[in-house]
């Protein structure tokens, strides 16, 4: 586990081996990490859920290392959950993926995105009172390459 204090936010990481049986230790992670009181803790948790599916179902698809880490960044009213993995990245666009998890975080979150580069590929989402506050519209999708 890797943690990193930032004033007014943490930031917390963990591997996971990519078993499917892990999946639901990745949700557990995630709502560990936010709280039982944290206003975005139960879609935290649905979203993450779906994401370490859809990776792992295009990890065997592809024949890429299901290995995967998730890492969350929270403040008192907002979270940020990112999906790491050393696979290939088909499955991080809602046009090209037939998986629901890419898609249900692009309609629920106001702002998530893709970051890629040699050694794989991470998605990541934020929740909160942070999105009202943007100027952007309710379901921007940030895409970035790093």
């Amino acid at each position: 586990m890797t943690i990193l204090n930032l004033p007014g936010r943490t930031a917390i990481s963990r591997p996971f081996s990519g078993d499917p049986s892990e999946a639901g230790m990745a949700r557990r992670f995630v709502a560990g990490r936010l709280g039982d009181g944290h206003p975005c803790r139960d879609d935290a948790v649905q979203l993450i859920g779906e994401l370490v599916a859809e990776c792992l179902r295009h990890a065997a698809a592809c024949r890429a290392r299901p290995g995967y880490a998730v890492a969350v960044r929270a403040t008192p009213g907002t979270a940020r959950v990112t999906l790491a993995t050393q696979a290939c990245g088909c499955w991080t666009s809602p046009s090209r993926t037939p998986g629901r998890g890419v898609h249900l975080v692009d309609l629920f979150t106001g702002r998530w995105g893709v970051s890629a580069s040699r050694t794989g590929v991470s998605v990541w989402f934020e929740l909160g009172e942070a999105e009202a506050a943007r100027d952007e519209p309710v379901h921007a999708h940030v895409r970035r390459s790093i």
